[in-house]
């Protein structure tokens, strides 16, 4: 799952704690229900590629950045400005 519009549950609900935003900012950010990131944070389902897309893309806006190391496994670090 490691292409440019996936990132994984464990990366979404670290990327939220580096931003100290809630479920519920981080839909309103993204623009999907706050079901849709709740889900997919604890790994009942996978949202459609353009939800997925938007709350990657809203995590990116904050200032994160998804790591994604061959053998070392993935990450998110906030982005260096």
């Amino acid at each position: 799952m490691s292409d440019n519009l996936s990132i994984f549950p464990a990366q979404c609900r670290a990327a939220r704690a580096l931003l100290g935003w809630s479920q519920e900012e981080l839909s309103k950010k993204a623009n999907v229900a706050r079901a849709t990131v709740a889900d997919f944070e604890r790994e009942a389902r996978v949202p459609v590629t353009n939800n997925m897309l938007a709350i990657k893309e809203a995590l990116e806006r904050g200032g994160v950045e998804f790591i994604y190391k061959n053998g070392s496994g993935i990450g998110v670090q906030l982005r260096v400005f």
